[in-house]
């Protein structure tokens, strides 16, 4: 896994709710204050209705003191003038000098009043445009007011809410009403009169149809935040609930309704660095699960491993755990005290496991790694643990061991993969020609086209090094068709040149046999170069006889038409060979170097050899012997009839310029 998914899955797994719970949380903040800013603003709208025309009032019954009283008209003049204004109750004349009152309008503002607003206003009266404003009642709170501007805004505003939190709640209740809902407001200006100020006392209060107004807003909001506040805790909840579930889903596997192999390796990770126990990480193959599944059915396959997973969580011990992989693979981490313990009790989990299913045969594989490093991670293991289990089949064990001589085969592996696309393009694969000898005069008389790779870094491949891997991958049918070609372009060098030609074989594999144009394909490829087909042979493996029987048959009549030789090479190294002779129109076989070396019995080998050349000689066929290294071996194919030799002896295999040497080209 990916350190980019292993992370995105650990986030969905360990997303913390709090940051889910705090966006709930300020959401429904930003909810209650937008709706209370649009509240206040309302509230304001109705204040402002009042604040205003009561501002022009003092203001307008100032300009008219200044205009219409004189100190010979006294009392009643002011009198008079304040009952001209709805909202004003008093007004006082005072001396800007001592702050004595010159005169008062009846009913007069009591003296303590008076020099409460101008002792405590003294300092401040006359900022800006010289007006200032004081809300004052018998009640123990007070507060400042500048409408200096003219306007009563939404920062006084507030500053009343601060005089409502003040009151004590007897005060409070006894205020708020259509009758009581008011607050004085004193005005201390200065005129145009010499030497003297004047202060105000008006009423700021709302009507009934204002008071509803705002007891209705002030309902609405209260009843918003209740709804508020429940639907913030049920989405509190409901999201603690579903990161729960999304917890529970990222780390369950859909067919077994166990573990997952992503939670696997996040838990088996996490275990590895705070335990100090040993560990090992297994992973467990249930063998043959398509074939169970076609027997019984997907479903019935799907609670089997449902069944396994859970027979494995039974075996568990406490900070060991488990998961399933893919299809029918188990991923385990086993606390490890010794291979010979761990190997026990995997085989002792796999005779319990057998049990699931009585009457009906269940068969188990396992790939084990020892965890060296604490380090090291689960990802990389499984990996470890899932070669030594693809080694089961080779080596016939149940259980098998990771080694690091698997590894370096693996890193072995994934490095030709990566280079032989590559390889082909830049033509780093090489003809080599391993002449063929006549038995009778001893004359190079054919060859065989063998692939050698020349990698520009690791130097001189052998075959047997990539050459089963490019047949597991498939890329050894690319390859064939280039040796094909790079055999005919030199036949058809060498026909321009006018040398004389000796018939090369080309190793045809047998997954080329599953193509139905195989021979129109080779067919096309001779032609291109203009080569006479009985130049070239074409080579095949034995094994290839146990595959499609009919289509081959096919494919060798086609070719056998088109005037190619076939021969099959490696004859006796299989156990239907005879069979094969039978059923195939071979032109010439082979024989298998295992018939030379080594033999215990020279006389029973030689009298086995004796006889399948006879065989083949009656069924008209060529005889090729090869692996051939010694002079003693020679002489006896020769006696024998043998008609071609290939091997050490003659000629090791030779690059192409050191065969044209060889063949007097």
């Amino acid at each position: 896994m990916s350190k980019k998914k292993e992370r995105k899955i650990r986030k969905l797994q360990h997303t913390p709710v709090w940051h889910r719970v705090l966006g709930i949380i300020l959401s429904r903040t930003g909810i209650l204050l937008a709706s209370f800013v649009v509240i206040i603003l309302s509230i304001s709208a109705v204040a402002n209705s009042i604040t205003i025309p009561l501002t022009q009032e003092n203001r307008n019954i100032v300009t008219d003191i200044e205009q219409n009283w004189t100190s010979a008209n006294g009392e009643a003049a002011l009198t008079q003038i304040a009952a001209k204004y709805e909202d004003i109750q008093a007004v006082s004349v005072v001396n800007a000098k001592d702050n004595s009152v010159i005169a008062q309008s009846t009913p007069p503002l009591e003296q303590s009043y008076i020099d409460y607003v101008l002792k405590h206003y003294d300092a401040t009266t006359f900022k800006e445009e010289g007006r200032a404003i004081v809300l004052h009642e018998n009640q123990n709170f007070e507060i400042d007011f500048d409408y200096s501007s003219g306007f009563f805004g939404i920062g006084n505003l507030f500053n009343m809410l601060n005089v409502l939190l003040v009151m004590e709640q007897d005060e409070l209740l006894n205020w708020s009403t259509p009758e009581q809902m008011g607050i004085d407001v004193c005005y201390y200006a200065r005129t145009e009169l010499p030497d003297t100020n004047l202060l105000v006392k008006s009423r700021f209060s709302f009507n009934n149809y204002q008071f509803k107004y705002i007891m209705l807003l002030a309902t609405i909001f209260f009843i918003f935040l209740q709804v508020c506040i429940i639907i913030g805790v049920l989405k509190i909840i409901a999201a603690i609930a579903e990161q729960q579930r999304i917890n529970q889903l990222v780390a369950t596997d859909t067919v077994t309704g166990g573990n997952n192999k992503a939670y696997f390796i996040q838990k088996s990770n996490s275990l590895l660095r705070r335990s100090r126990r040993p560990y090992a990480i297994v992973q467990l193959r249930l063998e043959k699960y398509r074939n169970y599944c076609t027997a019984y059915g997907v479903k019935q396959g799907e609670n089997l491993l449902e069944d396994i997973d859970k027979g494995i969580t039974a075996h568990l011990a406490k900070k060991e755990f488990s998961g399933h992989m893919n299809e029918s693979d188990f991923a385990l981490l086993l606390f490890f005290d010794s291979k010979e313990a761990l190997t026990q009790r995997l085989n002792s989990l796999m005779d319990d496991l057998r049990k699931e299913k009585t009457g009906q045969h269940l068969s188990f594989t396992a790939g084990a790694i020892e965890i060296a490093f604490r380090t090291n991670d689960c990802t990389e293991l499984l990996t470890h643990a899932g070669n030594a289990l693809s080694h089961a089949d080779s080596t016939k064990d149940s259980i098998v061991w990771f080694t690091e001589a698997m590894k370096e085969e693996q890193v072995w592996e994934r490095r030709i993969e990566d280079d032989m696309e590559r390889a082909l393009e830049n033509h780093e694969f090489v003809v080599y020609l391993q002449p063929k000898y006549s038995t009778k005069k001893e004359k190079l008389s054919a060859a065989e086209a063998l692939v050698r790779w020349i990698h520009p870094e690791l130097g001189f491949i052998p075959p047997g090094k990539f050459i089963p891997q490019f047949e597991k991958n498939g890329f050894i049918l690319q390859l064939d068709d280039y040796m094909l070609d790079e055999v005919c372009k030199l036949q058809a060098a060498w026909l321009s040149q006018g040398k004389q030609l000796v018939p090369i074989s080309v190793n045809v594999s047998r997954a080329h046999f599953a193509q139905d144009n195989l021979a129109e394909h080779i067919v096309g490829i001779v032609n291109r170069y203009n080569v006479p087909h009985e130049f070239i042979e074409l080579e095949l493996t034995e094994s290839a006889f146990f595959d499609d029987k009919q289509a081959l048959l096919t494919t060798v009549n086609a070719l056998k038409n088109y005037g190619f030789k076939i021969s099959m090479d490696d004859f006796g190294a299989g156990y239907s060979s005879l069979n094969s002779l039978k059923e195939l129109p071979l032109d010439i076989i082979k024989l298998d170097a295992e018939f030379f070396r080594s033999v215990d019995d020279i006389k029973r080998s030689n009298q086995i050899v004796g006889d399948t050349i006879s065989l083949a000689k009656k069924l008209g066929m060529q005889i090729v012997a090869e692996g051939i290294e010694t002079r003693e071996q020679v002489d006896f194919l020769a006696k024998q009839n043998c008609d071609l030799i290939q091997g050490f002896y003659f000629s090791k295999p030779l690059p192409v310029s050191e065969f044209e040497e060889r063949a007097g080209y």
